[in-house]
Order: structure tokens, then C-alpha cells, then sequence
């Protein structure tokens, strides 16, 4: 995983990625909306307003690929953190934090269901995992 965190970091923002275009505003408009999928094919095409960026038109297959590789990511930074912590402190199980804070671990466990369900993440995967 930290390869996959140390090819996302050296990459940069979502903007540079991968190879890009920077076209102005008002030459896409000259151009039409068909010119701009037809480029975002090859390349990311990163619209400007006087300069600055304010819109990606990119394929839907780099842009799935760009969001898997922030979440390999995201999950990298989170493993290598809880990697560090269970180094230095003890680790509890959910019921014993709940048990130690006097909150009821059903309801604890109700809010992450319901908090993974609306981010569509999966409990059972290893980070997730009960010690």
C-alpha cells in the first residue's frame, strides 16, 4: 500500500495526474462541446478563466482509476497511522472504549453501519477490523 501512497503523493493534485491540455474558456466555446470529449480521450483537458483553472473534462475510466488510487491512498495513510498509534498506546476493543467513555456500544455500532452505508464502505475489510 505504500507504493500506492507514495505514486499519489508524488503525483501531485487530480489536475496533473495525467497529461493535460489547458484550454481557455471562451476557445472550448468556439470549439463546441463534441471538441472537448474528443480531446479529454487522449488527454485531461483543463478549462481556464483568465488563467486559472475552473473546470476538468477528463474520461470517465481515468477518472475511476484517479478516485481508486486516492482511496488505496486514504486507506495507506490510515493503516500507516493506525500502525503507529498501536505502537505507542494500548489497543481497546469496541466494547472496551465503550465500556471506559460509558457509551452503548450498539448505538456505536448502529452509527458506523449507517455512516459506512452512506459512504459505501465495507466494515468487514481488515482496516475495519476488531482487535
Amino acid at each position: 500500500m505504500t507504493s500506492v501512497l507514495q505514486e499519489c503523493t508524488d503525483m501531485g493534485t487530480v489536475a496533473t495526474m495525467t497529461e493535460t491540455i489547458r484550454v481557455p474558456m471562451a476557445v472550448a466555446a468556439r470549439r463546441g462541446v463534441s471538441w472537448l470529449p474528443e480531446q479529454a480521450a487522449s488527454k485531461r483537458v483543463i478549462l481556464t478563466s483568465h488563467g486559472r483553472p475552473v473546470a476538468i473534462v477528463d474520461t470517465a475510466e481515468r477518472y475511476d482509476e484517479d478516485v481508486r488510487k486516492i482511496r488505496e491512498a486514504a486507506w495507506a495513510v490510515l493503516d500507516s497511522i493506525g500502525e503507529k498509534v498501536a505502537q505507542r498506546t494500548a489497543s481497546f476493543s469496541t466494547d472496551e472504549l465503550c465500556a471506559r467513555l460509558g457509551v452503548d456500544p450498539a448505538a456505536v455500532r448502529a452509527r458506523a453501519a449507517q455512516k459506512a452505508e452512506e459512504y459505501d464502505l465495507d466494515l468487514t475489510d481488515p482496516p475495519h477490523a476488531e482487535r
